[in-house]
């Protein structure tokens, strides 16, 4: 699990990469988020990065309630704008990370503050790794946001769950570091430490990671996938 410094470091790396890439033209290009135009996803990224803020910024401050958020309406010269200031008070709020109460409350419900910092990571990761991609760029994750979204992701993924196979099913999704394994233990999907009975295996934690978010698929050249583990989309159909 990252510290509020590795994940303050974090996050602003990842947004500052894609502040820094931004387009003059071509703003309605799609991204790999289904329906989603490069447009769509900055203006999602500004409400969320806005919600953080505020969520982080409620929990220093003792105030009830769950971060809220502002989309911004318009094309680029509303949406872009907004995104800089958002990523703006997202990092000055990081700053103050020591002083946060237990718990960030988000419109999820609240979490431990740490594992919110490990939430805000990921996003930033992998919306930033969205980005570039819309822009004809690959780039492997840092290995910041690979911590960060590998421990979000074992307490997410059996929540998220949409299907259930067979009991004593295990699927594993591996990489160079990253590990993680989800059973099926009394027709319930948990988060487990036994051996694979379907595997995902990656070249890299990137390739792995990107197959566990629904960003690439089965026929990427990067991974290896079981026959068995091809329904993995449809256990887990999130985040």
């Amino acid at each position: 699990m990252l510290t509020a410094d590795q994940a303050r470091e974090a996050v602003a790396r990842c947004w500052g990469s894609v502040l820094e890439v931004f387009p003059d033209d071509r703003w309605e290009r799609p991204t790999r988020c289904a329906g989603w135009s490069l447009l769509d996803l900055t203006r999602h990224a500004a409400w969320g990065t806005s919600m953080e803020a505020d969520a982080l910024r409620r929990s220093r401050s003792g105030e009830a309630g769950s971060g809220v958020g502002t989309e911004p309406s318009g094309g680029r010269d509303g949406v872009e704008p907004a995104l800089r200031a958002s990523v703006a008070a997202l990092v000055g709020e990081l700053d103050r990370a020591a002083e946060l109460g237990d718990a960030v409350e988000i419109p999820f419900g609240a979490v431990p503050s740490p594992f919110a910092l490990q939430v805000f990571t990921m996003e930033a990761g992998v919306h930033a790794d969205d980005v570039l991609a819309a822009m004809g760029r690959d780039e492997a994750l840092g290995a910041d946001v690979v911590t960060a979204t590998s421990v979000v992701l074992a307490a997410v993924l059996p929540v998220l769950a949409a299907e259930v196979p067979a009991e004593g099913t295990v699927v594993g999704l591996t990489g160079p570091t990253v590990d993680l394994r989800f059973g099926v233990v009394d027709a319930t999907w948990q988060a487990v430490d036994a051996a694979p009975t379907v595997s995902v295996r990656g070249s890299s934690d990137t390739a792995v990671l990107r197959f566990a978010l629904g960003r690439t698929g089965v026929d990427d050249p990067a991974l290896d996938v079981d026959e068995g583990a091809r329904a993995f989309k449809a256990w887990f159909p999130g985040p």
